[in-house]
């Protein structure tokens, strides 16, 4: 299974970074190409969570959370059609956060997929890993953006760190 990572050190405590991952009906903050977020379950918080994102195109991408450790790992797979039949298929994202000290916070994100065929073995052995580090590394610029303009340190205060 083919995976990229990225990892950078923010000075921020681990429980509000958590916080602002932890939001996702507030997603969008993090992740510039989503446009709009919509909870589809009844929960919106947790495993099982299930939430649509929009992008400014008027796509829709249907995912659901299928890891949930406060204050440290959150992962999220995408619902898939029956038809879907891609050389390269996104498996998963997840957010590992470790606090360095009581100010800092290395945040880890990986993404994994799967490879069909040859050719989509290949792609995904040898392009697939640069081209998703792009889009990593530009999903944790966004968030350490909202802790440079205080909207995240704002946010924390009123939510609650859960499991």
């Amino acid at each position: 299974m083919p995976a990229a990572t990225v990892s950078r050190v923010i000075a921020v405590p681990r429980a509000q970074v958590w916080a602002a991952l932890s939001d996702i009906a507030n997603a969008r903050r993090w992740n510039a190409s989503w446009s709009r977020i919509e909870i589809t379950s009844k929960q919106t918080h947790g495993v099982g969570t299930a939430f649509r994102a929009h992008t400014e195109d008027g796509e829709t991408y249907d995912f659901v959370v299928t890891v949930w450790i406060a204050p440290e790992c959150i992962s999220f797979s995408p619902v898939r059609g029956e038809a879907e039949d891609y050389l390269i298929t996104l498996e998963s994202h997840t957010f590992q956060l470790h606090a360095l000290n009581d100010e800092e916070t290395r945040i880890e994100l990986t993404a994994k997929a799967s490879a069909r065929g040859i050719r989509g073995r290949f792609i995904a052995m040898f392009f697939w890993p640069g081209y998703q580090k792009q889009g990593l590394n530009a999903a944790l610029d966004s968030v350490e953006t909202l802790f440079e303009l205080g909207e995240a340190e704002s946010h924390a205060e009123t939510t609650p760190v859960t499991d």
